[in-house]
Protein backbone atom coordinates (compact mmCIF):
# COMPACT_ATOMS: atom_id res chain seq x y z
CA UNK A 1 0.00 0.00 0.00
CA UNK A 2 1.13 3.39 -0.91
CA UNK A 3 2.24 5.54 2.00
CA UNK A 4 -0.54 8.79 2.47
CA UNK A 5 0.65 11.93 2.88
CA UNK A 6 -0.89 15.25 3.96
CA UNK A 7 -3.55 15.97 6.94
CA UNK A 8 -6.83 14.10 7.76
CA UNK A 9 -10.08 16.05 8.09
CA UNK A 10 -9.96 15.63 11.60
CA UNK A 11 -6.38 17.09 12.18
CA UNK A 12 -7.04 19.94 9.93
CA UNK A 13 -10.53 21.13 11.78
CA UNK A 14 -8.42 20.65 15.49
CA UNK A 15 -5.61 22.91 14.17
CA UNK A 16 -8.47 25.50 12.49
CA UNK A 17 -10.42 25.57 15.79
CA UNK A 18 -7.06 26.35 17.89
CA UNK A 19 -6.01 28.94 15.33
CA UNK A 20 -9.42 30.39 15.56
CA UNK A 21 -9.29 30.06 19.36
CA UNK A 22 -5.92 31.99 19.44
CA UNK A 23 -7.18 34.83 16.80
CA UNK A 24 -9.81 35.53 18.74
CA UNK A 25 -8.07 35.92 22.18
CA UNK A 26 -5.28 37.98 20.48
CA UNK A 27 -8.03 40.42 19.13
CA UNK A 28 -9.51 41.14 22.39
CA UNK A 29 -5.83 42.27 23.90
CA UNK A 30 -5.34 43.96 21.16
CA UNK A 31 -8.61 46.10 21.60
CA UNK A 32 -7.67 46.46 24.79
CA UNK A 33 -4.53 47.72 24.40
CA UNK A 34 -5.38 50.52 21.90
CA UNK A 35 -7.63 51.50 23.83
CA UNK A 36 -5.64 52.13 27.28
CA UNK A 37 -2.87 53.56 24.98
CA UNK A 38 -5.40 55.73 23.69
CA UNK A 39 -5.99 56.90 26.87
CA UNK A 40 -2.78 57.56 27.84
CA UNK A 41 -1.64 58.99 24.57
CA UNK A 42 -4.42 61.58 24.98
CA UNK A 43 -3.59 62.54 28.84
CA UNK A 44 0.18 63.13 27.47
CA UNK A 45 -1.10 65.37 24.97
CA UNK A 46 -3.50 67.19 27.06
CA UNK A 47 -0.40 67.45 30.05
CA UNK A 48 1.86 68.82 27.13
CA UNK A 49 -0.82 71.41 25.80
CA UNK A 50 -1.73 72.76 29.48
CA UNK A 51 2.49 73.58 29.91
CA UNK A 52 2.72 75.07 26.76
CA UNK A 53 -0.72 77.16 27.49
CA UNK A 54 1.49 78.31 30.56
CA UNK A 55 4.39 78.81 28.51
CA UNK A 56 2.15 81.11 26.74
CA UNK A 57 1.01 83.15 29.00
CA UNK A 58 4.20 83.86 30.61
CA UNK A 59 5.88 85.06 27.01
CA UNK A 60 2.57 86.64 25.88
CA UNK A 61 2.06 88.63 29.02
CA UNK A 62 -1.33 87.35 28.92
CA UNK A 63 -3.98 85.02 30.78
CA UNK A 64 -4.15 81.63 29.52
CA UNK A 65 -7.45 79.92 29.77
CA UNK A 66 -8.32 76.19 29.33
CA UNK A 67 -11.89 75.58 28.54
CA UNK A 68 -12.92 72.16 29.28
CA UNK A 69 -16.33 70.64 28.16
CA UNK A 70 -16.78 66.31 28.55
CA UNK A 71 -15.47 65.78 25.18
CA UNK A 72 -13.13 68.77 24.32
CA UNK A 73 -10.59 71.50 25.62
CA UNK A 74 -9.86 74.73 24.54
CA UNK A 75 -6.86 76.34 24.87
CA UNK A 76 -6.35 80.24 25.02
CA UNK A 77 -4.26 82.83 25.91
CA UNK A 78 -6.15 86.34 25.84
CA UNK A 79 -7.80 86.61 22.67
CA UNK A 80 -5.73 83.75 20.56
CA UNK A 81 -7.36 80.19 20.03
CA UNK A 82 -3.87 77.74 20.77
CA UNK A 83 -5.50 74.62 20.26
CA UNK A 84 -8.73 73.17 20.52
CA UNK A 85 -8.26 69.21 21.46
CA UNK A 86 -11.59 66.81 20.83
CA UNK A 87 -11.75 63.24 22.47
CA UNK A 88 -12.76 60.34 20.83
CA UNK A 89 -16.12 59.00 21.37
CA UNK A 90 -14.38 56.63 24.07
CA UNK A 91 -12.99 59.19 26.39
CA UNK A 92 -14.99 61.98 28.31
CA UNK A 93 -13.14 65.14 30.46
CA UNK A 94 -14.22 66.06 33.83
CA UNK A 95 -12.61 68.74 35.98
CA UNK A 96 -12.39 70.36 39.58
CA UNK A 97 -11.45 73.67 38.21
CA UNK A 98 -14.26 76.32 38.84
CA UNK A 99 -16.88 76.66 36.11
CA UNK A 100 -14.76 74.31 34.17
CA UNK A 101 -12.25 76.78 32.99
CA UNK A 102 -8.58 76.20 34.49
CA UNK A 103 -6.54 79.65 34.27
CA UNK A 104 -2.76 80.68 34.41
CA UNK A 105 -2.24 84.50 35.01
CA UNK A 106 0.59 86.26 33.14
CA UNK A 107 3.33 85.13 35.32
CA UNK A 108 2.16 81.72 34.59
CA UNK A 109 0.72 80.94 38.33
CA UNK A 110 -2.42 78.98 37.94
CA UNK A 111 -5.79 80.72 39.40
CA UNK A 112 -5.74 77.45 41.57
CA UNK A 113 -5.01 73.89 41.81
CA UNK A 114 -6.72 71.61 39.80
CA UNK A 115 -7.57 67.92 38.51
CA UNK A 116 -8.55 67.02 34.61
CA UNK A 117 -9.58 63.49 34.74
CA UNK A 118 -9.61 61.77 31.25
CA UNK A 119 -11.87 58.69 31.83
CA UNK A 120 -11.94 55.68 28.78
CA UNK A 121 -15.62 54.41 28.95
CA UNK A 122 -14.70 50.83 27.49
CA UNK A 123 -12.14 49.83 29.82
CA UNK A 124 -13.18 52.08 33.07
CA UNK A 125 -9.86 53.54 33.49
CA UNK A 126 -8.88 57.08 33.73
CA UNK A 127 -5.62 59.33 34.26
CA UNK A 128 -5.42 62.67 36.21
CA UNK A 129 -3.70 65.54 35.27
CA UNK A 130 -2.87 67.78 38.02
CA UNK A 131 -2.31 71.69 37.72
CA UNK A 132 -0.28 72.10 40.94
CA UNK A 133 -1.69 75.44 42.95
CA UNK A 134 2.30 77.35 43.54
CA UNK A 135 4.15 76.41 40.11
CA UNK A 136 1.61 75.39 38.47
CA UNK A 137 3.10 72.58 36.76
CA UNK A 138 1.46 70.07 34.84
CA UNK A 139 1.81 66.80 35.09
CA UNK A 140 -0.11 63.27 34.88
CA UNK A 141 -1.45 59.72 36.12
Amino acid sequence: MPAEDGFSMIELAVALGLAGIIVTGAMFNVRGAMNRESLDGWARSATLDIAAAQQSAITERATANITLTSTSYTLAVGSQTLKVGRMPKDLTITTTCASNVCSYDKHGVPSSAGTITLTSASTGASNVITIQSNTGSVTYQ
